[in-house]
């Protein structure tokens, strides 16, 4: 039982990583973007090509793949914004949503095409330590996603709510419009917000693909499912909210899963959203100032 635990609230804090993209996303430009999740997986699967088969005569060490994984993620996540994404501002909410859900198929049957099918291995880039906790082994990977989470939403809430760009990113969710009438740099806050979101995607593939033990086509578009889950839970405009949301998913993923079968808790995830989007659309820590 504790173990399982342990292992759930890893898998949810890199469910968190994957939410807080999300909820940055949405925060800076009101769209729900379903591609977060490849654009991070598409960035690890480079890095641990260029790990595996060097490239110009050099093989980095696993934790430099997973910074490269990070850049790359950062930098796709620009590029998506600039060339899908800013053509369809002012259009209907439904389609910046396909827009994002063709990019990660796109990027999943891209990747099918250049690696294959056969899981890619994933080492940790933090090493393959452990430690016992009450009988339940953590090892360092998992100690580093629950770390990681917690000081990614500290930081992006001390940002978004300190400084004065922060205070930017928030007007410009509000109405973008006004925002720019008020001098708000509006274009750069939507740069900002899916250039970090692809950063944190490159982390959250680095770290959870090492836990779920390798990586796959569409792997991270199905842990973005879970981690989106937790984010409408906690509330799509709250960081601190998305945190715990996945953190929930990933104990009921994890306990539920371990003592009955994966079908069930993803079952009683998925309920726990139907109600949630029943009773407080919002979300748990939602704000009721954000449109729906």
């Amino acid at each position: 039982m504790l173990s399982a635990l342990v292992v759930g609230l890893a898998i949810g804090s890199a469910y968190s990583l994957l939410a807080v993209a999300v909820v940055l996303v949405y925060s800076g430009t009101k769209v729900l973007s379903l591609a977060v999740g490849e654009i991070g997986a598409f960035g690890l699967y480079a890095a641990l090509w260029w790990h595996d088969n060097g490239l110009l005569g050099t093989k980095p060490p696993v934790w430099v793949a997973a910074l490269v994984a990070m850049l790359i993620g950062g930098v796709l996540g620009l590029v998506v914004e600039r060339l899908v994404m800013r053509p369809l501002l002012g259009r209907p909410a439904l389609d910046s949503l396909v827009a994002t859900l063709a990019v990660a198929l796109f990027l999943a049957l891209l990747e099918l095409e250049l690696y294959g099918l056969d899981p890619f291995p994933a080492p940790s880039p933090v090493g393959d330590g452990s430690v016992e906790i009450g009988g339940a082994t953590l090892t360092v990977t998992e100690m580093t996603l629950l770390g990681v989470a917690a000081l990614v939403a500290l930081g992006l809430w001390l940002f978004l709510t300190r400084t004065s760009f922060g205070l930017a990113t928030r007007a410009t969710t509000s109405d973008p419009t006004v925002a720019r009438l008020l001098g708000v740099p509006v274009n750069r806050v939507y740069v900002f917000s899916w250039g970090v979101a692809g950063l944190l995607s490159g982390a959250a593939a680095a770290l959870l693909a090492n836990v779920t033990g390798s990586l796959t086509p569409f792997s991270l578009t199905t842990a973005l499912l879970s981690a989106l889950a937790g984010a409408v839970i906690g509330g799509l405009d709250s960081l601190g909210g998305a945190v715990l949301g996945s953190l929930v998913v990933g104990v009921v993923s994890g306990v539920v899963g371990s003592r009955v079968d994966p079908t069930t808790s993803a079952g009683i995830v998925f309920l726990a959203v139907l109600l949630t989007l029943l009773v407080r659309p919002r979300g748990l820590f939602g704000s009721t100032r954000v449109a729906a």
